[in-house]
């Protein structure tokens, strides 16, 4: 769990906010630690105690004994259900820490669904707001240089046993995918120069690259398996139960969280305090791009109001 609390001098918000990540890049994604790039201190020196959970088979979390194997020597590790329970765990944590009775929630991509099944499902008394960053929730959207289109009738038990534990994530993919977001030759025009490589090098497994294979990072499958649900148009939990004041945040260029689902989902939810906000010149992964300083103004507003 990251940690980053307001500078001294700065008043200190009365609830806490944990973030929470999506399907690839964990906490680190949160905290860049391009100097001046994190966008947790962003949120801190705006007066926010803010936490950030690496889901199971993350990031700095205990690695599971079956990313030891073959990736098809066990199912797609770490389902939605299962990782709901990380979630619903940090939220006991940070509360127990802070001596705070709520917390804020913040989920981006996946982690947007995973919240808002934490939202739906087992909030009450526990969290205050929710901003879902990049948010998911049931459109069939399907892209080659991310997820493999679903041929025929949905069979989610055959993709949980056939993907396999954990899948193996490249730097040159993971960069391609990002670079194919950003309409610019000049990538470094909205991602600065350096951030991918820094933000998930002391992640990366066979550094060097060679016999074992390129340099990249194991990731938990369940995602996957969690995804090809959602982009085929089922969604995971229920919006309208989720009665407390949410934020939606999303970056027009971003192709994998639509407009069009966002605006359902916006439309679905069991609250009338909801919120939606298209971020100009921003991916999914904008929080560590130069529109950072827009997407934390935001969302400090909308928590802070």
């Amino acid at each position: 769990m990251r940690e980053r609390r307001p500078p001294q001098g700065v008043p200190v918000s009365s609830t806490p906010l944990l973030l929470v990540h999506g399907a690839t890049i964990a906490s680190a994604l949160w905290d860049a630690p391009l100097p001046g790039w994190s966008f947790m201190d962003r949120l801190a020196r705006q007066g926010l105690h803010v936490f950030a959970v690496d889901l199971r088979g993350y990031g700095g979390s205990s690695r599971p004994a079956c990313f030891s194997e073959p990736p098809d020597s066990s199912p797609a590790y770490a389902r939605a259900a299962d990782v709901v329970a990380d979630v619903s765990d940090a939220l006991d944590a940070v509360r127990e820490w802070t001596g705070a009775a709520q917390v804020d929630l913040l989920g981006g991509s996946w982690g947007s669904v995973i919240c808002g099944m934490v939202a739906a499902e087992h909030a009450v008394g526990r969290v205050r707001r929710l901003v879902l960053y990049a948010p998911l929730y049931a459109e069939p959207n399907y892209r080659p240089t991310w997820l493999p289109p679903v041929r025929g009738p949905f069979q989610e038990k055959m993709i949980e046993e056939t993907v396999g534990a954990y899948r193996w994530v490249t730097i040159d993919a993971l960069r391609a995918r990002w670079d194919e977001e950003i309409p610019f030759a000049d990538k470094s025009l909205w991602r600065p120069q350096g951030m991918l490589a820094t933000m998930i090098a002391p992640y990366i497994e066979n550094p060097g690259g060679g016999a074992d294979g390129p340099a990249g990072l194991k990731v938990p499958n369940g995602t996957l398996v969690d995804l090809y649900r959602v982009f085929d148009g089922r969604p995971l939990y229920d919006c309208a139960q989720v009665t407390m004041p949410t934020l939606l945040i999303r970056g027009q260029a971003d192709p994998i969280s639509t407009r069009d689902d966002a605006l359902r989902l916006l439309d679905g939810l069991g609250t009338s305090d909801k919120h939606y906000v298209d971020v100009a010149n921003g991916a999914h992964f904008m929080v560590a791009e130069r529109t950072s300083p827009r997407v934390q103004e935001i969302v400090t507003g909308f928590l802070q109001d």
